[in-house]
């Protein structure tokens, strides 16, 4: 699986296949599952890949308090808790996801802290840039908001589906786009204290100049007077809609596009850390390490073998 969780020192989980016929919990039909079982934790984690999107469920169960980091897909993600709750931390800011809630993000690592003796269900789907440029929608991440009934029952019939191969194929390749009609048509039912329509527009504005001037290092001030606000709502909102401040922002920004030029090419370490912005490769190593807990090499081989694999 794509998917990797570290431990708080930076020790990375392994998981051992497990069969599905001797797992009782929830399983995810025609997908894989993988376990870690410890004294101190089990996480199960189940995937069903197609090229174009992934479905995931995970479980994490502690019996002791647990602070992990995940590492997930690249790109957008629908992510819904089913049960317990979800503490997320990225770059020190927090956010609390409870059951019943959801939210899209494209923030691939972040650290969460696990209560002792908890559980909590998460359902996920990863959508690939192909996917949302075929729809051709702009789909943009979304604060926490409640689930409507029609998404937490489409979530349940995923879960528990009855089809073959073949079917369920093409009932996954459904469902996945139905989940964002219903994220788009929904009457938007934000949590207390978050942002409103014309906020999120502004917001996105002043990300999209973010992502395409990698090589700039704009201001507070400059930003917010390119994407049409003030300082106070340009901070605030970067924090309630990315679960980041404006510099990590642009930190992550450089980090997924350092992430797909290892990946894609055969450019040097050097060259990728100018292209987004790093005056040294030293510079540009150091940053990757502190966000990915890997040097940007490390990563590419990581990468490209899990692709073969």
């Amino acid at each position: 699986m794509i998917v990797q969780f570290f431990f708080q020192e930076g020790k990375r989980i392994f998981f051992q296949e497990i069969e599905r016929k001797k797992y009782k919990g929830i399983l995810l039909p025609g997908g894989e599952i993988e376990q870690y079982n410890s004294r101190t934790v089990v996480i199960t984690a189940q995937e069903w890949k197609h090229p174009l999107f992934a479905l995931s469920h995970h479980l994490l169960e502690t019996l002791t308090k647990v602070k992990l980091t995940i590492s997930e897909r690249s790109g957008l993600r629908f992510e819904a808790i089913l049960s317990g709750e979800l503490h997320i931390s990225v770059n020190g800011e927090k956010r609390k996801l409870r059951a019943g809630e959801y939210h899209l993000t494209d923030v691939p690592v972040f650290s969460t802290l696990l209560r002792r003796d908890s559980s909590c269900s998460i359902f996920m789907t990863h959508y690939s840039e192909k996917l949302l440029q075929q729809l051709g929608i702009e789909i943009v991440p979304s604060p926490p908001q409640k689930m409507p009934n029609v998404m937490t029952n489409l979530i349940n019939e995923i879960l528990h589906n009855p089809y073959t191969e073949e079917l369920r194929n093409f009932y996954y390749e459904n469902s996945v786009r139905e989940l964002l009609f219903f994220h788009l048509t929904q009457e938007k039912h934000y949590l207390p204290g978050r942002l409103i329509n014309d906020d999120i527009e502004v917001i996105y504005k002043a990300d999209s100049i973010i992502a395409s001037n990698l090589q700039e290092h704009y201001t507070i001030e400059e930003l917010s007077r390119m994407s049409g606000t003030n300082n106070l709502k340009l901070k605030k909102g970067f924090r309630q809609l990315f679960g980041m401040g404006v510099f990590h922002r642009l930190i992550f920004r450089r980090m997924e596009e350092a992430k797909s030029l290892l990946e894609t090419t055969d450019k040097s370490i050097g060259e990728i850390g100018i292209l987004i912005g790093y005056d040294t490769a030293a510079g540009f190593i150091h940053a990757f390490r502190r966000t990915f807990g890997l040097t940007p090499r490390e990563w590419r081989i990581l990468i490209r073998k899990d692709v073969k694999d």
